[in-house]
């Protein structure tokens, strides 16, 4: 870079006007898309969840009428209001609460995400296990094509 040049930038403005707007439409389109993933989520009380393993229902609850459905192949139940979900990749230890909240208490994978992630309580989430292929869904929660990517 020459003398010159060196000096001319010396004199420049470190921002114009056009820098500004260009600054001020992304923030505005940022600020957007949170709103309107923010205000867009469905808080609604959960009315049940399905709890699957590969695709495959193994568990439903109804937090409204208190009916369960449940495949004993995969789905130990327990007196204290805890199922076991066991599968060829392991299990996870569930607390259905009848309050109408879900969490995964236990698991034997290593990363143990599921059962970091915040109990269930609305319908805007779900809790996936993606070592053991188990996913927790609310009645009312709509996934697009049904896949999670990882």
């Amino acid at each position: 870079m020459s003398l010159k040049k060196i000096q001319q930038v010396k004199r420049g403005k470190a921002f114009v006007i056009w820098d500004i707007l260009i600054y001020g439409v992304i923030i505005t389109v940022i600020g957007a898309i949170l709103l309107a993933v923010f205000l867009t989520r469905d808080t609604s009380p959960l009315k049940g969840v399905r709890i699957s393993v590969e695709d495959l229902v193994v568990y439903e609850y109804n937090f409204e009428s208190g009916d369960e459905k449940l495949n004993e192949t995969y789905v130990e139940k327990s007196d204290d209001g805890k199922i076991k979900v066991t599968s060829k990749y392991g299990y996870n230890v569930i607390e259905i609460n009848k309050n109408g909240s879900v969490k995964v208490t236990d698991a034997n994978c290593g990363k143990l995400d599921c059962v970091y992630t915040g109990e269930l309580k609305d319908n805007s989430g779900i809790i996936y296990c993606s070592p053991h292929k188990l996913k927790i869904v609310p009645y009312g929660f709509d996934i697009d094509d049904g896949n999670i990517i990882m």
